[in-house]
């Protein structure tokens, strides 16, 4: 009998921390890495660009914002901040805004190792912030960074 509370009480504290990692799919320019949460995908992504650049994309808060200006987009891993200016996009499925940004050279490399072998990431944006932790980016950045290498 001990030893199925002792069990369950494992499996209680360990749902939570499966139910949110990292992951990595596609190849190439379509490779990505992003947050999931119940495994969905659900705050921050990085992507592929060409030339050895990156994507990040941050999720909204479900409200819209005009998209005729730039806004700021911070990722902080670890309280070391990567900032700058981003361009406002519409959700899928007719939601709100969300904020893309582009990351080029030694800036993109320097946040991809952050990424991988950081602890926390606080996405900052018009919409608010949200912490996130890195569980698992490790291994997903990992995936990731040869596809990402400029050519």
């Amino acid at each position: 009998m001990r030893v199925f509370f002792v069990l369950l009480t494992l499996a209680v504290s360990i749902g939570p921390a499966l139910s949110q990692e990292w992951r990595a799919s596609g190849r190439g320019e379509g490779a990505r890495a992003y947050f999931t949460l119940k495994g969905r995908p659900a705050g921050a992504e990085i992507a592929c660009l060409p030339g050895g650049r990156l994507g990040v994309t941050a999720a909204g808060n479900g409200a819209r914002f005009p998209a005729d200006r730039p806004v700021t987009l911070v990722l902080s891993v670890d309280g070391m901040a990567y900032a700058g200016e981003a361009r406002v996009e519409p959700e899928g499925a007719g939601g709100g805004s969300r904020f893309v940004r582009t990351v080029e050279g030694k800036d993109a490399a320097s946040l991809l190792a952050a990424l991988k072998r950081g602890r926390s990431l606080e996405v900052s944006s018009p919409a608010g912030h949200v912490r996130l932790p890195l569980v698992g980016s490790g291994r997903a950045i990992a995936a990731l960074a040869p596809a990402c290498a400029a050519p």
